[in-house]
Order: C-alpha cells, then structure tokens, then sequence
C-alpha cells in the first residue's frame, strides 16, 4: 500500500521522526489505556472544599488544580512538552462524567495503579455518587428533568435513576472492554432515540490559539480584570457576572502558570544530562516554556508549544472531552514560520520536523476511543482568505507531508477545497489520499460559505462574509465558526428509519413490540403514497420534538453544574458578556445537533413502496408488511424485487429525490427548535459508526435490507448498491440540498488503490475532486485499501497492526474494529476496477 510513500514525499523524515513514530505505534498495540486520576483527584477535592460558593468559581479553582498538580513527564527525543493525561499512553478514569457505569466498570479496568483504584473506590465515586445516587452528574440532573414520555421515548421503559439506564446497550463498534459487562449485569434495552450527550462535555469546537497566540493567558487575564474594572456594582445585572469574571481571571493565572512547571523540570533535566545534544534539547524546552503560554509566542516553535499547551487543557478542564480540533492551524501559524525563515532562524527541513512531532502529540491515548480511533482532533489546510482568494501557503503542503511522515489516525486532516484550489495543493492531498492511511478529508469550502450565510435566516447574529469564508470544519467534518462559536455539536440522534417504521407500524414498535409513538394511521389504508409521505413526517415532527427536550435538558443541567471557565475565556463575547459558553455567552450559539442516520435507506425504502405499491401495483401493502415483520423468510420473491428497485447513488431521479426529500423534511423539522442559550438545532448526517449500531435497532426495511444490518453511513449509498461508478454518486448527492444540513454530512468512498495510485491515477482523482467541488457537495472521503488486504488484515492481524481506514468521519486502526464493523467496510463498493 505504500510503495508510492518515498515517490510522493518531498522529505524523508528524520531519525527523530521515525523513532517516535515506533514508540506511539507501540503503545497503540495495547487495546487498553492506562488509566490516571490526577486530574479527577484534584477537581474532587476542590469541589468537597468549596461546597456552597458560585459552580463557576467552583469549577475554576478545580481547573487551576488540576494545572497545578499534573505530573510533569519530559521524554527523550520529545521536541514538545505536555500530555492530556500525565503519560504517552493515559486517560483520565473521570468517573464524575462517566457516571454509575463507571463503578461498574472499574473491576474491569486492568492499567491502573492499584492505590489509585482504591481511591476511586472509597473517595472519588462516593463523592461524585452522593445520597446513594449520582446526584452530582448533570447527566442524572437532566433525566430527572425530562418528563416521563420523553424518558419513555429514550429508554423504553426504564427507570433513568436505575442503574439499568446506565448501562450501554448496544455492542461498542470499537471493542470496548467494557463489553464484559454484558456477561455479568443486564443491559438496556434503548428507545427510538440516541442520546449522544451522555455525560460528558463533547467539544466539538475550535477557538482559542490564535488569542493566545497573539496575548498570552497573561493578556487574557488582563482583558478579564479590564471587565471587572467596568462592572457596576450596583446594577444587578453586572452583578451576576461577577462570579464568572473573577473565575476567568483565576482561571487564565493558572494556564499562564503552566509552562514554568515544565520549564522547571526541563531545566533540571538539562543540568542532569551528559550528552551535548540532549541537553540542548532540554535547554531548549525550558527557553520555551519560560515564556509561554503566558506570553505572545515570538518563534515558531514557541507557537507550536503554545497551541499545544490550549489544547491539553481543554482536557484538565473537561477530561472527557471529544473533537476539541486545532482548526486551520496552517493560517495561524504561518507568520511565525515566515519570519523565522526569513531571519534565518529556522530552516524549512527544521520546521518540518517541529510540525512532525507536533502532529504526534494529537495520536496520543487519551480518548474514549483509546487507540481504536482518533478523536477527531481536526485540522484544516487550505481554504479562502477574507477577500475570497485562496488561503494555500507553504505551511499547507509541509502540514500534508508531516501526515506522510507519521501516518497516525490523528490530526484528523482535512483540505478545504474551493473553485480557487491550485492543482498543486489538490495533487499533495491526493497524492497522501493514495497512500491508503484515510488522510485527508476532503472538505467545499464554497459550500461552508453558504452554510454560514445561510445560518443568518433563523434569527441571531449573522455570520459576516469575511468570517464565513475563514471558518473551517472540527471533529469529522462539522460547519464551525471558529473563535466565535460555542461547543456542542452532538446533542441527539434519530435513526431515520426508525421513523419510516413507525410510519408503516401506526406508532408501533416492531423491536419494543408496544406502541412507542403516536398514530399516523394503518398504511394498509393509504391510498396515496403520499399518505405514507405524511405519515412520516407527523412521526418525525414528534420524535424532534423529544429530541429537543433531551437537548435542553441536558443544556440546562451542564449550564447548572458543568460551567467551563478556561474554554469559555477563550471563546469571543463570552468575558464581555460576562457568562460561560453554557450560558450563551458565544457570539454563535449554533446547535447542538440532531443527528441521524439511514436517510439513504429512507430513500430507498420509499422508492421501491412508491414503485412496487403504489405506481405498480405489484405488491400490496399488508404482503409488504408481512414480509418485512418475517425479516423475509418466506418471501424471497417479494425482497428481490425491492432489491430490484431504484438505489441512491446511480444517479437515478426517482430515487435520489426521495433522499433529498427525507433531508429536507429532516433539516426543516431540525432547525424549528431553538436551544437555551438563543440558538437554534442544528441537522447533522455524520452518525460516525452509529450507522453500524442503529443499524441493530431497525428491522427489515422495504429497500430489500434485512433486519439488524448496518444502515447507510451518512450520505453514503447504502453498502453494494452503488453499481454506476463514482461519478453516478455524486451525481446523486448532489441532487441534496448540502448546505442546508447545517453542522454537515459524511460521503465515504472506496477506490481500487491500483487505479488511483500511480501519476494517472492522481490526475483522475484531482478531477474528480473538481467535480466534487463544482457540484456543491459538503464532503468526501476515501479508503483505497484493497478488500484483499482487508481480509488479509482479519486472518492476520498481528501483520497489520498500523494498516488504517477510514471508518465515518475519523481515521480507525483496522484490526482494532470488531468483526461486523470490518467487515461493514470491505462490503462498500471498491470503485474503479
């Protein structure tokens, strides 16, 4: 797969390079992470210690904790400093947001220091679990607001204080150990609702590293107590924002702190080492910490320390984060690469490898995930300048070298590619597409600009023209406003055909087996297809209408007891308001999400009823159900000919209508809702790999798929069914309304890797890429791995162990997905033969 890795590079990677890459390589053969509670220690204590002050003081002095007392680990041959959870190869246990299911879990857990397991057991959990329940966990606060048929709707009929509701249901498509469980306590059963939000702050956000960059946490602070300095004292509403400002401003003294701690360290280490070389590297670590992160970065390699100091701390604030993404790093870091080239203080080779080893650090163990996947650490290159000319700089081709370099699931890079991308900038791109290792995705970025545009009909502050172009995307490929826009872009999902079942069962749940929603009518009695069509939208304007509540109830109760201070400081508006991020203190309140899967099977489904029932005539509707309540056994006939139907993909109006019709109703039901901080719901296609979990909730459709098989991933066709090449797809894609799904959509690909991988291959695929952008298409992704390697991947894992892919919207080590999930991705149709 990489025989074209030395054609296609522009510089080999250094020895440095290499050797670090073993090392992160060899901590992700391990399936499990180490688990730490340095950070969890801190921020319990601190919250036992300040019972009964303001939450956001609270939760200011646990952050500043936490800063105070991370482990400070320098390794050899590092060139930056700082880990999300102590070491290389940690996460934090975080049993606060990980909530009941933790203490069930942690006999399970086998890396972790026995005294720390024996602290989490008698002091941390009883704090966090309260009065014999999880009272403290804002994810018990928001079930114990939701009303009780919203709870029905998200849990069957469970009790959300029971220890029931905290059980995962469905199989981990990554392979957790958590899967063990299963043997031992009896799971849930869900609703027709995935609630994405669970207990933990999702991230999903960019903002931050160009203020820090250019002021410091120093600087920061000083904009705080400038605020402070305004408040009235008398006015009641200056006031309220007291709290926040004061916790603002402890908040940035101690992220300015931070560096002198490795500063230190490094210094000491450099008085300890023998060799020349080694102490020089030490000594220049402690130079750099010296001055940042709280002070404006002078050199580029003080730039890359800085971005990446923002970055870890999201985590000691929130430690089970998601997708907290370094955004277009090429734009800002660019005029430090310039000028120290310029003044001879670096050389291109030098600050190739910086951007090396400082991409590693974003590979490192500390998700949820762990080494399955990335986190979705997102970066993009390229893209528009604010005048609307193109953005490329040399920082963009060194940025998709160091991915040629490293080849590790994370950054999860992206390319926002425009009418104005030079051919030069889209061969790189595709020259590392071809390299197999799911890098990078690509992105329109003339699509973003009208999905920011757009944003301004549904009420708010409008996105200006300038900033619209120079926003990028975070996590897998979301619409976001960089500096400007607050978190949460995962809220809650809908599994499309879920609805269509409740259309076609009058509000009867075939997997439940009880009436789960209201009634739409007996479909044996339709006389239209458009009944059917009505039917489906009164089930989904019902099922949004719960998602909404989910969403606010979940918001409310983060806002109430999860207030974030460092990462609302840095986002815009949020000190001059004088309210976190939670509260709506971002200019752009956008979100969060919700989020579907399956529109393509809608789609098809609603094409082959259309033909067969109603145009036809050829199946009547009581057949059609008997088959799809029998998951067909008895009635091969009938499912091939709804096999036979028209598919999404091949560029067929009859089928690719009803796709972008189910969009439409989907992102116009979505975006009537508003959140509590003044924005609005935001529609979502990227169900990562909930389309392989849904999928397991959904019975047989009428587009000929059997019961409790993996559904369509995102806005991709569903797995075989596109059989007229790759243009045909997006030729059917294209017939969507892209940039009204606000927050996004997923169009995964496999291409033949012999076709697409010599210097013929690379010009067709920078044409097609054109074709992508001129047809206004959101996204597009690729694997080119061969089904035989694949295969040979599941026979022999041990051969394999770096061989990646690309699962949804984020970048997986292949041998570490569970079978199904593998096997999922080999039955996508390999075009180009």
């Amino acid at each position: 797969m990489l025989r074209n890795y030395e054609k296609f590079m522009t510089t080999s990677p250094t020895t440095r390079v290499e050797r670090l890459r073993n090392a992160y390589l060899e901590n992700f053969k391990h399936s499990q992470p180490s688990y730490t509670i340095y950070a969890d220690r801190a921020i319990a204590r601190v919250m036992k210690e300040t019972e009964g002050e303001p939450m956001v003081l609270r939760r200011a002095k646990a952050f500043a904790a936490v800063v105070a007392e991370m482990p400070i680990n320098i390794y050899p041959d590092e060139l930056f400093v700082g880990w999300i959870a102590g070491t290389p190869e940690s996460t934090a246990a975080c049993p606060e947001q990980r909530g009941a299911k933790f203490e069930l879990q942690l006999e399970y857990i086998e890396k972790i220091d026995e005294e720390d397991r024996r602290v989490l057991k008698e002091e941390i959990i009883p704090y966090w679990k309260g009065d014999g329940g999880w009272r403290k966990n804002w994810g018990t606060r928001a079930y114990q607001m939701m009303p009780p048929e919203t709870r029905y709707i998200l849990y069957g009929d469970a009790d959300p204080d029971g220890e029931k509701a905290w059980m995962v249901s469905l199989s981990d498509p990554h392979g957790s150990p958590y899967i063990k469980l299963k043997k031992k306590h009896e799971t849930l059963g869900r609703g027709l609702i995935d609630e994405l939000m669970r207990n933990q702050h999702v991230g999903h956000c960019s903002f931050g590293y160009e203020k820090v960059l250019e002021k410091g946490f120093l600087g920061i602070k000083q904009d705080a107590e400038n605020r402070l300095a305004r408040l009235d004292m008398r006015n009641p509403e200056d006031l309220r924002k007291l709290p926040f400002i004061k916790a603002v401003i402890i908040a940035m003294e101690a992220a300015a702190g931070v560096g002198k701690r490795f500063a230190d360290k490094a210094w000491e280490m450099a008085r300890m080492e023998p060799d020349s070389v080694g102490k020089a590297v030490f000594q220049k670590i402690a130079e750099i910490c010296d001055w940042v992160p709280a002070h404006p970065a002078r050199t580029f390699h003080e730039a890359l320390q800085s971005v990446w100091f923002t970055q870890i701390m999201n985590f000691w604030e929130t430690p089970l984060v998601l997708a907290v993404s370094p955004g277009r790093a090429d734009q800002y870091l660019y005029p430090y690469y310039s000028n120290d080239l310029k003044a001879g203080k670096i050389t291109k080779e030098e600050a190739q490898e910086l951007i090396d080893c400082w991409m590693m650090r974003f590979s490192q163990d500390a998700t949820p995930y762990h080494s399955h996947s990335g986190a979705g650490y997102h970066l993009d290159v390229g893209g528009l300048n604010a005048d609307g000319s193109d953005a490329t700089n040399e920082l963009s081709f060194m940025f998709l070298e160091g991915m040629m370099h490293t080849r590790l699931v994370e950054p999860n890079i992206g390319i926002l590619v425009h009418s104005k991308t030079p051919d030069d900038l889209l061969i790189k791109a595709c020259q590392l597409c071809s390299l197999g290792t799911g890098h990078p995705t690509f992105l329109n970025n003339d699509v973003f600009v009208e999905n920011f545009l757009s944003r301004g009909n549904l009420g708010g502050p409008t996105v200006p023209l300038g900033l619209a172009r120079t926003s990028g995307a975070i996590g897998c490929n979301e619409n976001h406003v960089a500096n400007y826009d607050s978190e949460y872009t995962l809220g809650a999902a809908i599994p499309l055909p879920a609805v269509l079942e409740m259309a076609l069962w009058n509000g009867w749940s075939p997997m439940h087996n009880k009436q789960m929603t209201i009634k739409t009518g007996d479909p044996r009695e339709f006389k239209r297809f458009e009944d059917l069509q009505e039917a489906f939208v009164k089930q989904l304007e019902y099922l949004a209408w719960h998602c909404a509540i989910i969403i606010d109830c979940f918001e409310l109760a983060m806002a109430e007891m999860y207030p974030t201070v460092y990462q609302s400081a840095l986002i815009e508006d949020c000190i001059e308001k004088g309210v976190p991020r939670e509260s709506g203190g971002a200019r752009y309140n956008f979100g969060p999400c919700i989020a579907t899967s399956g529109a393509v099977d809608v789609g098809n489904s609603l094409a082959a009823i259309k033909k067969l029932v109603f145009d036809e005539k050829k199946i009547d509707m009581d057949q059609l159900l008997s088959a799809l309540k029998n998951n067909f056994e008895g009635y091969e006939n009938l499912r091939t000919q709804l096999l036979h139907a028209p598919k999404f993909g091949n560029d067929d109006d009859s089928v690719d209508s009803l796709v972008a019709w189910v969009t439409e109703v989907f992102c116009k039901e979505t975006v009537k809702h508003k959140n509590t901080r003044g924005g609005h719901l935001m529609p979502y296609q990227n169900p990562l790999a909930a389309y392989f979990s849904h999928g397991k909730m959904i019975g047989a459709l009428p587009s000929g798929r059997k019961a409790w098989e993996p559904l369509s991933d995102g806005i991709s066709p569903t797995l075989g069914s596109d059989i007229n090449g790759p243009t045909a797809v997006l030729k059917s894609v294209a017939k969507i309304d892209n940039p009204s799904v606000f927050f996004g959509e997923t169009l995964n690909m496999r291409l033949n890797s012999e076709v697409f991988s010599d210097q013929e291959g690379i010009s067709r695929l920078v044409s097609f890429i054109r074709t992508f952008i001129d047809l206004k298409i959101h996204h597009i992704q690729f694997n080119l791995v061969s089904s035989a390697t694949l295969k040979a991947a599941q026979e022999r894992p041990e051969d394999y162990q770096d061989l990646m892919v690309r699962v949804a919207g984020y970048v997986a080590y292949f041998v570490k997905l569970v079978k199904p999930l593998q096997d999922s991705i080999i039955a996508r149709t390999e075009h180009g033969h």
